[in-house]
């Protein structure tokens, strides 16, 4: 589902019926938020199964208690070793508009979308550190990484950001974890500007399609719909 700025949350609902008559109906529809709290855990620390009841007391651990009219929505990360479970914290107003409008749609986490990115850059082009597939913009930051096909850190920062911010995220990461962060790499999409300085620590490369701008969302859609 393409971007689109919605300035009050009445509006939600006029926006998408909107969009399904530009599209039409029957249209193949992904949908996920940008920047909200997340929370992976194993399987094994889920005692309850794999439904967002057994989640919540992790995920307020976290993050702390959810926001007024947001909810938790789960999902297996089938891609991963041992298939861990997310869990996000995400709008209930937009998720249902979305639902009542286009029955078919699949929410897809946007860090479940980079999750997929980097264990796919992992399986095409093996690298023995750590790979950090993240997002940055105006809006903040989104954060994933792993090793192989297990999975190591997920993270997210708020807007007004700062290159260095994201730098130290992922240099502290590795080193909290005891990974050698010269020997990791980035792959990113988002604003450029936003990277600066990155190479002096990891190796870094550039997602999507070289000719499109950098801060294109197309990366992300297109992540999104190889998860649907």
């Amino acid at each position: 589902m393409g971007r689109r700025e919605i300035t009050r949350p009445d509006m939600v609902p006029e926006v998408l019926r909107a969009l399904r008559n530009q599209v039409g109906a029957g249209a193949q529809v992904v949908h996920g938020e940008w920047g909200k709290p997340v929370t992976a855990m194993p399987q094994a620390l889920l005692s309850s199964g794999n439904g967002e009841a057994s989640l919540a007391p992790w995920h307020e651990l976290h993050h702390g208690p959810l926001d007024k009219g947001h909810a938790l929505f789960s999902a297996t990360l089938e891609e991963l070793k041992d298939a861990p479970q997310l869990a996000v914290a995400a709008s209930s107003l937009w998720h249902d508009a979305v639902n009542l409008v286009f029955p078919q749609a699949r929410h897809i986490p946007l860090v479940q979308a980079l999750i997929h990115d980097v264990v796919t850059w992992n399986r095409s082009a093996p690298h023995d550190g750590w790979s950090f597939r993240v997002d940055v913009r105006e809006q903040g930051g989104v954060l994933v990484a792993a090793q192989g096909e297990d999975l190591q850190w997920v993270h997210h920062l708020a807007a007004g950001l700062e290159p260095d911010d994201v730098l130290y995220a992922m240099v502290n990461a590795a080193h909290r974890s005891g990974a050698d962060v010269h020997q990791a790499r980035v792959k990113w999409s988002g604003t450029q500007a936003l990277t600066a300085g990155w190479g002096r620590f990891l190796q870094t490369e550039r997602s999507g399609d070289q000719e499109s701008p950098p801060q294109t969302w197309r990366p992300l859609l297109e992540s999104m719909m190889a998860c649907a």
